[in-house]
C-alpha cells in the first residue's frame, strides 16, 4: 500500500524504502514457514532473496539499475525452476513446458516490437527464464497439491505483464496498481508453500 501511494505521489525514496521492507517480509515468511527444512525450499529462499534483491534495484530509475534488477529477476526464477525440479514436478511437466513454452512465444510476439535492439538479448532471456519458472511451479504444485504454490507463480508472472507494459508499453499508474500486489501476494504465496 505505501509503495502504491509513494508511486501516485512521487516520492522516490520512499517507494523503494516500502518496497525493500515487503520483499524482507515475504523472505520473513518464508523462515516462518520452515523454508530451510529441505534443499528444495532453501534453494527456494535463495529466489526469494535475489528477487528482493531484484526488487529493490527495479525501485530506482535508470537503465542500468532496470538492467540489475532484470539480471537478478532473471537468475531468481532460475533457481526457482531449480528448486520445483528439486521438489519434483511428475508428469505434469510434460503439459506444463508446452503451456510456459507457449506463454514465453506470445510475451515475445507482443514485445519485440517495442523493445531497443540493445534490450533483445536481455529481455528475451528473461522471457525464457520467467516461462521456466512458470511450468515447473505449476507442475511442482499440482504434483504436491500446493495450490498456493500455483498461485503464488501465476501472480508473479502476472506482475511481470505488468512491468512489461509499464517499461515497454503503456507507462500508467494501472501497471502499478496491478502489479505491485499481484508481486508481492504471489512471492509470500510462494514463501508460505516453501514450508510444505
Amino acid at each position: 500500500m505505501t509503495a502504491l501511494v509513494s508511486t501516485r505521489r512521487e516520492m522516490p525514496r520512499l517507494y523503494i524504502a516500502s518496497k525493500a521492507v515487503a520483499s524482507l517480509g515475504f523472505i520473513a515468511v518464508a523462515l516462518a514457514s520452515g523454508a530451510l527444512g529441505a534443499t528444495w525450499s532453501a534453494v527456494g529462499l535463495g529466489a526469494l532473496g535475489l528477487a528482493a534483491a531484484g526488487d529493490i534495484a527495479l525501485g530506482f530509475s535508470g537503465k542500468r539499475t532496470f538492467l540489475v534488477g532484470l539480471s537478478c529477476f532473471a537468475l531468481a526464477h532460475c533457481v526457482y525452476s531449480a528448486a520445483f525440479l528439486f521438489r519434483g514436478t511428475g508428469a505434469w511437466l510434460v503439459a506444463t513446458a508446452p503451456a510456459g513454452a507457449l506463454v514465453a512465444v506470445g510475451a515475445w510476439l507482443v514485445l519485440r516490437k517495442r523493445l531497443p535492439a540493445n534490450m533483445r538479448f536481455a529481455v528475451g532471456g528473461y522471457i525464457i527464464a520467467i516461462s521456466a519458472m512458470l511450468a515447473t511451479g505449476i507442475a511442482t504444485g499440482i504434483s504436491y497439491r500446493a495450490p498456493l504454490l500455483v498461485c503464488g507463480v501465476v501472480l508473479v508472472v502476472a506482475s511481470d505483464v505488468a512491468v512489461g507494459r509499464e517499461r515497454f508499453g503503456s507507462p500508467m499508474f494501472a501497471n502499478k496498481l496491478l502489479g505491485l500486489p499481484s508481486y508481492y501476494v504471489g512471492q509470500t504465496l510462494i514463501a508460505l508453500s516453501l514450508g510444505g
